[in-house]
């Protein structure tokens, strides 16, 4: 009931506050990715009625979204107008050089609503090439009646280290099979396993000029600590060949106690439909070390304008009400999506989403905290040389100082 109620009103508002463009275009062409709550496919509908643009959207899924991207970019935009940019990909796709710069078509207020972090990260050479529409991020999920099983207090979890102390605990006093399984497989060793662990820990995976520093330090102690847990039979040492959607399938049937995976994940670990375990899911913060309290990789969405579309004023009146406050409160309440307007993070706006997604409050704290990975155009290259990495060195190929001098051969090789 809350949910629908909050709909009316949105979009209540929605219409009070669109107007009447005065452009000639007759329709828009978008391209984005699954359309998480229905949402675009609402705005689309109050765009045309509004407008009279007819706007004609293209849905991608997951597994195809960042090829079609890619061709379509190559073919300069392919007909399209409005073009979504996943963060990850986003120094890729800039150096295409396809993108208009969107700053001219924003006011200074406008561009202050988004969060800086994210805001600063559809940037590219000193231009605006997209709008923030939605984040998000890794998130620590744990099985609470394991915890209480074996006598373990989250709030005494503050470390990695503590975390395997205690996952012996758990194993023998509780249900789980393992305290945790790395998602050790391309390309969820990324986001949900040890990149997002070395900056948790304090550590660091490159300079400042993007050179490979994960061969040392804490990057060293991290792997070493998920070797340790493998062979002490505590870490499920087929986390080698599973990737995050896996180990989140491995949380929902109750057989291990932790786990790191997205915001979607995080969700989905809490869903009755779907999860086994979903009365006991509980969040909580990332571990960190001594050093740090805690951290991780976040991701986000945005749409850039594509410089070879004839109706750019009207494309980007489009972005400007998918990503404007209302419509991202509604992405989140249906969709289960992240904003990335800062005042969707606190006060009364924040606890209106909180209402109708009982976990958002708890999900953003994690992301304020969180940092992008470098941003460059070999990460998707780094990224499964990495999780190469990672698996040599949890299958005992390696040890987890030969599998990092290795990666960093490896990533120099490509950054020349």
């Amino acid at each position: 009931m809350f949910k629908k109620i909050v709909m009316v009103l949105l979009l209540a508002g929605l219409l009070l506050g669109m107007v009447s463009l005065g452009v000639e275009a007759e329709s828009i062409r978008v391209l984005v990715r699954p359309d998480e709550g229905d949402v675009v496919q609402l705005y689309a509908s109050e765009f045309y009625e509004e407008t009279g643009i007819e706007v004609e959207v293209d849905f991608a899924g997951w597994d195809v979204v960042t090829d079609r991207i890619t061709s379509v970019l190559l073919d300069e935009g392919a007909g399209f107008d409005v073009i979504f940019l996943p963060s990850a990909d986003k120094a890729r796709f800039a150096e295409l050089g396809n993108f208009i710069n969107l700053s001219p078509w924003f006011t200074e207020l406008e561009q202050e609503l988004f969060l800086e972090a994210i805001f600063d990260h559809y940037h590219h050479e000193g231009e605006m090439i997209a709008v923030p529409w939605y984040s998000g991020g890794a998130h620590f999920v744990y099985n609470k009646a394991y915890l209480d099983a074996a006598g373990i207090d989250p709030d005494d979890i503050r470390t990695w280290e503590d975390l395997l102390s205690v996952s012996g605990d758990i194993v023998d006093n509780s249900p789980a099979e393992y305290a945790y399984i790395p998602s050790a497989q391309y390309p969820g060793n990324h986001y949900f396993n040890f990149y997002t662990m070395v900056i948790a820990m304090g550590g660091e995976m490159f300079d400042e000029d993007d050179n490979p520093v994960f061969n040392e330090g804490v990057a060293v102690e991290a792997l070493e600590l998920l070797v340790e847990g493998v062979e002490t039979g505590v870490f499920d040492s087929a986390g080698v060949s599973m990737d995050d959607y896996e180990t989140l399938r491995a949380f929902q049937a109750g057989i291990t106690a932790f786990m790191l995976n997205s915001t979607w994940s995080a969700n989905q670990a809490m869903n009755p439909e779907e999860s086994a375990v979903a009365d006991d899911a509980r969040i909580m913060m990332i571990p960190g070390s001594a050093d740090k309290d805690t951290g991780g990789l976040i991701y986000a969405g945005g749409f850039g304008v594509v410089e070879a579309s004839q109706n750019k004023d009207a494309a980007v009146e489009f972005i400007k009400l998918l990503t404007g406050t209302e419509a991202q409160m509604l992405h989140a309440i249906e969709g289960y999506n992240l904003s990335t307007h800062e005042r969707l993070f606190s006060g009364v706006r924040e606890r209106a989403i909180n209402k109708g997604w009982g976990q958002y409050g708890q999900l953003i704290q994690q992301v304020e905290v969180g940092e992008f990975a470098v941003d460059a155009g070999w990460l998707d290259d780094y990224r499964r040389i990495m999780a190469t990495a990672v698996q040599d060195a949890l299958a005992g190929a390696k040890t987890p100082q030969e599998a990092l001098d290795w990666a960093a051969d490896e990533v120099y090789q490509i950054i020349d």
